[in-house]
């Protein structure tokens, strides 16, 4: 539980979780320092930066001898699923050794938040997993935060530590979906692979912040030693991105048969294996016509969601995409006032 002495260390707090995490604790008063090679997506941003980076652990031991941290959130790591070589993804394996190991020297750290991915675990025999270490990584990314988890669960910590497994988080600050497939809706570009609902669990990252907030606030017994799926309630993706596309355009998304995606992730795997980006390749495919249930619940019951409406939710994103949004992305800027 946070008091007023505490110390917030945010590993990779320049990226999309780090900025909207910073922005709720700016609000509420919380000292907060971002440990991360890159510069803030918010400039404003920058008075919390300061320069490092987790595979360098001289860089590490500065910023904990310099802030003495209470709190650690460790988001650094590489995000995407476009390698199947796992040593792309050494951020995640390596770098968060690299963090652990600090803790483990600090004298200050009561509390460690580490985070996962739902990707550690994906099954359609059965879709919940019914322990916390009970892994079934569908991705190479996947793999290397499970190999995350497992740093954690056996690094012998001192303090307590807490594993977050964010669900396919949207919302402000996500340049990539603000640049690809958002952009795609509001060009009247997008078709849905098929008219059969596909369930799966979304993390609005205003929830996300709202649920890692109260986190931070609750009693030990509650999170130490404990892993949670921070999202929404799973819904059908088409009512998701249906939103989208009638806050954009006032147009349901339409829809196309399901192996016209599948000839078109064939053709993009064979593209990307000689080097040639293709918006749509195997990965993505699945992703889109596959159910993919998370145990979200108990995250909800237990610390709530900011806003359960979709409609307010991307209504939100929308008027952040119009203004600051497109300062970073050029096709955005025709729709500011």
């Amino acid at each position: 539980m946070l008091t007023k002495e505490d110390k917030i260390l945010i590993t990779g707090g320049s990226g999309f979780i780090g900025t909207n995490s910073i922005e709720l604790f700016e609000k509420k008063g919380y000292n907060v320092v971002n440990f991360d090679k890159a510069p803030p997506l918010k400039k404003s941003q920058e008075v919390y930066w300061t320069k490092g980076n987790i595979m360098n652990p001289e860089d590490l031991e500065s910023a904990f001898e310099k802030y003495q941290p209470t709190i650690v959130i460790h988001l650094a790591a590489r995000t995407d699923t476009l390698s199947d070589n796992i040593d792309d993804y050494i951020e995640n394996t390596t770098g968060t050794k690299n963090v652990i190991e600090q803790i483990k020297k600090s004298e200050t750290v009561k509390h460690l938040i580490v985070a996962s991915t739902q990707y550690v675990y994906k099954s359609k025999n059965r879709p919940i997993p019914v322990k916390d270490d009970e892994y079934k990584p569908h991705t190479v990314y996947g793999e290397t935060k499970r190999i995350t988890e497992e740093y954690t669960r056996n690094s012998d910590l001192q303090c307590m530590w807490t594993i977050i497994r964010p669900c396919n988080v949207w919302g402000p600050w996500h340049l990539r979906f603000a640049g690809e497939l958002w952009k795609m809706i509001a060009q009247g570009i997008y078709i849905h692979p098929t008219k059969k609902p596909v369930i799966r669990t979304y993390a609005y990252i205003k929830n996300l912040t709202y649920q890692l907030d109260k986190i931070l606030n609750a009693e030990d017994n509650i999170v130490d030693k404990k892993t949670f799926y921070l999202g929404d309630v799973p819904v059908d993706s088409y009512i998701w991105l249906n939103e989208i596309s009638n806050a954009f355009r006032g147009k349901d998304i339409k829809c196309m048969p399901k192996f016209l995606f599948w000839a078109a992730g064939v053709i993009g795997d064979f593209l990307r294996k000689v080097g040639l980006n293709f918006p749509m390749y195997s990965v993505r495919y699945r992703n889109m016509i596959e159910d993919y249930y998370t145990p979200t619940d108990t995250t909800i019951h237990l610390f709530g969601l900011r806003d359960s409406s979709y409609k307010n939710n991307v209504k939100e994103t929308i008027d952040w995409i119009f203004e600051e949004g497109s300062e970073f992305i050029e096709f955005y800027k025709k729709f500011k006032k």
